[in-house]
């Protein structure tokens, strides 16, 4: 082996030694980079000379840049992270609705509730009082308007639901897009044998963001491209991307553009909000919706036995409605019937038309009045959608039980959103045990890289010499 052969293989040392110093260097750079992954230099030997004597080796080679990740860990993490936005997003909806209920208060639909059955026993108490029809009528509206405000706020809750589900979806389609492109240029940067880290990472953060949004499954081809699918139905495959949209309506669906059967099954916080609107407010709203057309049958049905008298001297008539009970709509469903809907019957002008008594018995008859005070403590069937069973129970009773399977429910989002965090948590540790930076190794590796760097700079100046006193022997 010639002194040349030597001296091309410190120069190859101070070269690889050098990359690798580099690469330590983008390591360090990028600790904090948020889905960075560790890079390493991978060297070999070179292949060796051989010789009659023997072979002989021939230095040091560059055989790759490696990227320190693991598909598996990735999955974990990406499922976990999916699970913590779902969670979230259904815990935030649920307490938004809780606030909206707003119970216990003093100022809710169950003090609402108790001070009109209160007002009737008052009224009942002194039948002619005026004072205690007015409070009737206005205790009596107080609950129409509770529930009417309940109702709004939710239906105000799921629009800015469905509004978040259009701002989703387009974020959904902008990182397939981004997807596409990064498979496009990972395959032609890497059909050479090289890798594409700084593609590849960039890819991952944008795999990591639509987990959140969609969860799926992400499948590598051996080209280096990726798919996702999101319900089993296909996202993005190499540069091929179907795009999303919002297909309203109730319940609302997510499909593909062009008229495709609905995607199920979609998790993280896109899918919980579709849960939120086709599930979670409807059956809110069913049993607010229940509560009201049990109270204004059950209050009508009282009150139109009932008598009113006026004029001087009292002139008796059959009371009407107390709650309005208008003809319904081509629809089918009548809105006074609702949470959104109830309100006074349009004949309810003044206190004078409220009755106290049932029967032409004269204006100081109570049974009307009492019939009506005792509502507070009569069972009445309900009904909610969804196929739920009719339940008997009494107004307050139900009410309470629709507040407590929203606090159950929100209370349940909560550990579910502690419980997924911690599993998306500890993936991601896992994850970054293997593709995080640790610039204590990285500190190491440079120095390793510097006194590798520095032995091949010594060899140089050691065969320079070599090469000198083969000058001065041949002169």
């Amino acid at each position: 082996m010639s002194l040349g052969n030597v001296l091309n293989m410190a120069r190859t040392a101070m070269a690889a030694h050098q990359t690798a110093l580099q690469v330590a260097s983008q390591n360090i750079s990028n600790a904090t980079t948020e889905g960075y992954s560790r890079q390493r230099v991978e060297l070999t030997t070179a292949l060796p000379t051989v010789f009659p004597y023997g072979s002989v080796g021939t230095g040091v080679k560059i055989a790759g840049v490696t990227q320190a990740r693991d598909t598996l860990l990735d999955a974990a993490f990406r499922q976990g992270s999916s699970g913590a936005f779902a969670a979230d997003t259904t815990n935030t909806a649920l307490s938004q609705i809780q606030s909206i209920l707003g119970e216990p208060s003093d100022i809710g639909l169950s003090a609402a509730l108790d001070a009109y059955w209160s007002a009737w026993s008052d009224l009942a108490a002194d039948p002619t009082n005026s004072a205690a029809k007015s409070m009737v009528r206005e205790t009596g509206n107080n609950v129409a308007n509770t529930l009417n405000r309940f109702a709004s706020q939710l239906d105000q809750a799921d629009q800015n639901n469905r509004e978040r589900m259009n701002v989703d979806v387009g974020h959904v389609n902008e990182l397939t897009k981004e997807i596409a492109q990064l498979n496009n240029q990972i395959v032609s940067a890497e059909s050479g044998g090289q890798s594409a880290n700084d593609l590849r990472d960039e890819r991952g953060r944008a795999l990591d963001q639509l987990a959140n949004l969609v969860g799926g499954q992400v499948v590598e081809h051996q080209n280096g491209s990726v798919a996702v699918y999101a319900g089993g139905r296909m996202l993005v495959d190499g540069t091929t991307v179907h795009t999303l949209e919002v297909q309203d309506g109730q319940p609302p669906t997510i499909g593909f553009v062009g008229g495709a059967p609905p995607i199920t099954g979609i998790g993280g916080s896109l899918g919980a909000e579709i849960e939120v609107s086709s599930t979670t407010i409807p059956n809110v709203m069913a049993r607010l919706d229940s509560l009201a057309k049990g109270l204004v049958e059950s209050v009508n049905a009282i009150h139109t036995t009932g008598t009113v008298y006026t004029g001087t001297p009292p002139v008796a008539s059959a009371a009407g409605n107390f709650f309005d009970v208008t003809t319904p709509p081509p629809s089918g469903t009548d809105p006074r019937l609702t949470a959104r809907g109830i309100r006074l019957a349009p004949t309810l002008t003044s206190a004078t038309v409220v009755s106290a008594g049932a029967g032409a018995t004269g204006p100081g008859n109570n049974a009307a009045a009492l019939a009506l005070a005792g509502l507070r403590d009569s069972a009445v069937a309900f009904t909610t959608s969804g196929g739920s069973p009719v339940t008997t129970t009494r107004f307050g009773d139900f009410y309470n039980e629709t507040v407590g399977i929203v606090a159950t429910a929100t209370r349940h989002a909560e550990d579910e959103a502690t419980v997924q965090h911690t599993l998306a948590s500890n993936a991601d540790t896992r994850r970054q045990s293997v593709s995080g930076v640790s610039t204590d190794e990285e500190l190491i590796k440079v120095i390793e890289a510097q006194h590798a760097y520095q032995g091949a700079a010594r060899l140089v100046s050691v065969v320079d010499e070599m090469m000198q006193t083969l000058v001065d022997l041949g002169r």
